[in-house]
């Protein structure tokens, strides 16, 4: 960090002090940008874990739905057929939810996530070319 002060206070000294201050604050909106998507990237996959974590208690508490069986012997009539149907509907979209939705869900994030796992490489490149590209102007100023 140390070496960070004396290249700012050179740059600061003169004519390179605009030139500097943009090159430092470019720097300082590289870094944010690295830790903003840092801090992305742990909270998508701390979303996709809980999202599968949800979408396997979905499907484990799936079969609830036909709780209890009904048979002819134990409930008939119009009553019946009408409530053995709001359980067929409730099943497709229970089935819909815990498979359609949260897989898209996820595969969305993960997606996601990629796209952060390739713009982090980019950003410490840029990080480092910025930096040889101040250390450099220093270089020039001083000699």
């Amino acid at each position: 960090m140390k070496k960070w002060a004396r290249l700012y206070h050179h740059l600061s000294k003169g004519k390179t002090i605009k030139k500097g201050l943009k090159s430092l604050s470019y720097l300082s909106y590289l870094h944010s940008q690295l830790r903003e998507k840092q801090e992305q990237l742990i909270r998508l996959k701390n979303c996709v874990s809980e999202l599968d974590g949800l979408q396997s208690e979905f499907i484990q508490n799936q079969k609830l739905i036909k709780d209890p069986e009904l048979t002819s012997t134990t409930w008939k009539g119009s009553l019946a057929n009408k409530f053995m149907e709001v359980r067929e509907v409730l099943s497709f979209s229970y089935e819909n939810i815990s498979q359609m939705q949260l897989n898209t869900a996820i595969m969305t994030i993960e997606n996601e996530i990629e796209s952060i796992n390739t713009e982090i490489p980019s950003l410490q490149r840029s990080i480092a070319a910025e930096r040889s590209r101040i250390e450099m102007e220093a270089r020039k100023e001083r000699g």
